[in-house]
């Protein structure tokens, strides 16, 4: 008797699932669109010192061959005038992750179905116990996050040429941020406003720039105006998912050193993306490394750079190119696949890629395991008991 292929499902199995969410989208669109006193989608800070609080996230995509869990269960706190920078391979879930602090992701079909994220915003005090309230901003209406995103918290996307409208000047994209978050903002000043954000991130020729259409730019040229978009509120976060990924090794310098000093004269916090562990290095202050939607090490960047324990991290860090490397041997790479996202194995995801599993391995996936005062890991190679 030939073998059933479980890697198709049948006609009914996919309706049933069609079906079912169906069901779930509607559920949480629903959620989305309901009135809310401010009550419900306040929550507290753990530490007030942290801008993004995010406890236990989960961000799903409903597909027609089953749930994908993209964010499962993702912990990390961004901490004021901080750089934290998160690292991974394609598809771990850091973009989603990012996506789910600004409520972008793509609904229906993407939905954070679980955890909180706490933003400490400064229009909330302090309750009658003196603990800093904050907005949790998977339960806050999309209404009330209008007023949040691209003022307080903003984003840098990773490719500008898609994120600029191509029939309307930079100008008038520059003026639309001030107008949305300022009403009462005159055109001269939301003007002068733009321009002052082109001259401090560099660009030369402000005036000439602010008329201009985004093809008539560089991709570098392109970069420091969503930059530049993003300084505009005057933000307390910004998110730079992978800021520097279409551009030369020279402008990716000079637009990184730029990220780096606008953020220690704004005073604002900065979450960045990448797959580089170079840039990681040199910018983030904190670090925290994703693989298959979960986080598997966290701590400083000393701490992961000169001190790695998860064999994840271990083998991102073997697998870049250094200038002492022979030129003859092959570059190392971590063998095997990522888990299937639909079906997750209750035990460890990185199991059947690691070289150091050990029998404990099978069982159900480990827990958070803190090492020092700073530097967390999930492996069951670090539990003492």
């Amino acid at each position: 008797m030939k073998k059933k292929n479980n890697n198709y499902i049948s006609i009914k199995d996919s309706r049933k699932i069609i079906k079912e969410n169906i069901k779930q989208m509607r559920h949480y669109e629903a959620l989305k669109r309901r009135k809310k006193e401010p009550a419900e989608y306040t929550s507290v800070m753990r530490d007030k010192n942290n801008i993004i609080e995010i406890d236990n996230l989960k961000t799903v995509f409903f597909t027609d061959n089953g749930t994908v869990m993209s964010v499962n269960g993702v912990s990390f706190a961004i901490p004021q005038k901080k750089i934290v920078g998160v690292v991974g391979e394609s598809g771990c879930g850091k973009s989603v992750t990012s996506l789910s602090i600004m409520q972008l992701v793509q609904s229906p079909q993407g939905q954070v179905i679980e955890g909180e994220i706490r933003y400490n915003s400064d229009d909330l005090g302090e309750n009658e116990n003196g603990e800093k309230l904050a907005y949790n901003i998977v339960k806050m209406p999309t209404a009330e996050m209008y007023k949040v995103r691209g003022k307080d918290i903003t984003m840098i996307f990773q490719e500008p040429m898609t994120s600029l409208n191509p029939v309307f000047t930079i100008g008038f994209q520059l003026d639309e941020v001030s107008f949305t978050h300022n009403p009462e903002i005159s055109k001269e000043d939301a003007k002068a406003c733009s321009i002052d954000m082109l001259k401090k991130v560099g660009i030369a020729m402000p005036e000439h720039v602010y008329k201009s259409y985004p093809h008539e730019l560089s991709g570098g040229m392109r970069q420091r105006v969503m930059i530049a978009m993003a300084l505009v509120g005057d933000p307390k976060l910004i998110i730079a998912d992978e800021p520097t990924t279409a551009l030369d090794v020279t402008i990716q310098a000079q637009i990184l050193e730029l990220l780096k000093k606008l953020q220690q004269e704004q005073g604002c916090s900065v979450m960045l993306i990448t797959h580089d562990l170079g840039v990681i290095a040199e910018m983030a202050d904190e670090v925290v490394v994703m693989y298959a939607g979960k986080v598997i090490e966290k701590g400083t960047a000393s701490d992961i750079f000169h001190n790695p324990m998860h064999p994840y991290t271990i083998g991102l860090q073997k697998s870049k190119p250094l200038i002492t490397s022979s030129s003859s041997e092959p570059l190392y790479s971590i063998p095997g696949q990522v888990p299937n996202p639909i079906n997750l194995p209750n035990s460890c995801y990185f199991k059947n890629r690691c070289n150091r599993c050990t029998e404990r391995c099978n069982g159900e996936y480990p827990k958070e395991i803190q090492v020092s005062d700073t530097h967390f890991v999930s492996c069951y190679l670090y539990d003492k008991d």
